[in-house]
């Protein structure tokens, strides 16, 4: 195994993440705070000598990256960009302990969400925009491995995924990354901009509107008001939150092929349709239970705030447009169920977003109809597929695998949080809430549920933990452990 490349590789992403703090660094000195400005730019030059160290350093040496190196940097890269993306908050003393500013770090990364910081409304707009570049970057990058590094080691049915991007087949790990960050860059950037564009004109201030936008495409969940999207009271930008958050539940690929003028794409991809499903039997249901509520809420008001926490869950964003203590949030008391079981989902593949995903699903249903067609046809011969691609065996035990893990995985973390003080109900859902990548959620589902600040270290780090297998291949963190993939 070559380590080199791995370090390489690494070193890169520090040197990108490090150009990234230029950004709140000129925020702080326009907004006056030259403390913090000076903060930011000695992180940036700090990051940056450490990238281009490691990157130089193995310059001459990469050696061979394939499947054990790729394995390797899937893990390691989150864990050390979160570690210098924690620098310049841990330096801003808004966090009260250093794990407190790594713990806000990887979140963002991860596009998690889950925050221990208060006091957002007097924070400094370069935190905050720091924040959010974390969850953006953070989204990026999950979309970049999935589509050039996870789909091609075929990891937990990653083999049936669908790209709209050009294989590269032939070509390095390393060099399908640069190739898949040149082709989807701009068409991130791009609909940034539009989403941030389209936030300011329904009413949010240039800098929320650009921060919301960051959270939204990137399904992270990161506000700039300690109420989140309920401090607002917009309903114009909560509809434009949820365009936008759709969008960043679709496979990017498919904007790619959209953008260069492939627009059959949308109608040809299978997730799209099982997420335009989900998305109008959601709409249908609630219409109708809507119409028997028996309270005295405004039916157009009610609908639209629930629909907004069902999109929420469902692209594991964590936006709530409710306030917690309200009573409120969604289909209470029916709420819990219904969100722990959209976050657990997740969005379609090669996507922001966290959870199992829509393709394993898909193929978990059609797997258990076929068993139960076999009982009354048991000598039948029916094909597994998904849309035009036909499922075979091996595809279908890795999907099973991967969902056989990701149980033991959540019921693991419930267990360690309920040992770290948390109580039962207030632990599965952290456990849900921190694999699936969607950490506001935990007190829409348990309001009484202590805040993560108020966590215990043992807790902050399980749930650390929890948040970096669930945005990483689970079957692909386990391979670490495994004793075998150190002797290859």
């Amino acid at each position: 195994m070559s380590i080199t490349s791995v370090v390489h590789c690494l070193g890169w992403t520090v040197g990108l993440l490090a150009a990234l703090m230029i950004l709140p660094a000129l925020t702080a000195m326009l907004d006056g705070d030259t403390r913090l400005a000076w903060t930011f730019a000695a992180s940036a030059v700090l990051c940056g000598f450490f990238g281009a160290g490691l990157a130089l350093a193995t310059w001459q040496d990469e050696g061979q990256f394939g499947k054990h190196e790729a394995f390797m940097f899937l893990v390691l890269v989150w864990l050390v960009l979160a570690f210098f993306g924690a620098i310049p908050l841990h330096f801003s003393g808004m966090p009260r302990e250093p794990i407190d500013a790594f713990f806000e770090a990887i979140s963002g990364l991860t596009t998690t969400g889950a925050t221990t910081f208060v006091g957002l409304e007097a924070m400094s707009p370069a935190v905050l925009l720091w924040r959010a570049l974390l969850q953006w970057s953070g989204g990026l990058l999950s979309v970049v491995l999935a589509v050039s590094l996870i789909s091609h080691l075929g990891i937990g049915g990653m083999e049936a995924y669908h790209s709209a991007l050009p294989r590269g087949e032939g070509a390095s790990l390393p060099a399908r990354m640069l190739q898949t960050v040149q082709d989807l860059f701009w068409i991130y950037v791009l609909l940034t901009l539009l989403s941030a564009l389209a936030l300011w004109a329904a009413g949010m201030s240039a800098f929320d509107g650009l921060c919301h936008a960051f959270s939204a495409l990137s399904t992270g969940g990161f506000s700039t008001r300690d109420g989140g999207i309920a401090s607002f009271q917009n309903p114009v930008a909560e509809l434009v939150l949820m365009a936008v958050m759709l969008l960043g539940a679709m496979n990017f690929t498919l904007h790619w092929a959209a953008f260069n003028g492939r627009l059959r794409v949308f109608r040809e991809n299978i997730e799209i349709y099982y997420l335009a499903v989900s998305v109008s039997i959601m709409v249908v249901a609630l219409l109708v239970l809507g119409l028997f509520d028996q309270t005295d809420r405004e039916y157009l008001d009610t609908f639209r705030g629930e629909i907004f926490t069902a999109i929420s869950a469902l692209t594991t964003t964590g936006f709530l447009n409710q306030p917690i203590d309200s009573g409120d949030i969604a289909l209470a008391p029916l709420a819990p169920i219904l969100i722990v079981g959209l976050v657990l989902v997740g969005g379609a593949t090669g996507s922001t977003t966290g959870g199992v995903r829509l393709m394993r699903i898909a193929v978990l249903f059609k797997q258990a109809q076929r068993e139960l067609l076999r009982l009354s046809f048991p000598h039948g011969v029916r094909p597994l597929r998904l849309g035009k691609l036909r499922i075979e065996n091996p595809i279908i035990w890795s999907v099973w695998s991967y969902f056989f893990v990701f149980i033991l995985v959540l019921a693991g973390l419930a267990l360690a949080l309920a040992y770290f003080g948390l109580s039962p109900d207030a632990a599965i859902a952290g456990a849900a809430v921190a694999v699936s990548n969607a950490g506001p959620f935990l007190h829409g589902i348990i309001p009484e549920a202590p805040a993560y600040v108020e966590m215990s270290q043992g807790a902050k780090i399980t749930m650390i933990i929890g948040m970096l297998a669930g945005r990483v291949e689970l079957l692909a963190l386990l391979s670490l452990l495994n004793p075998a993939y150190w002797s290859r």
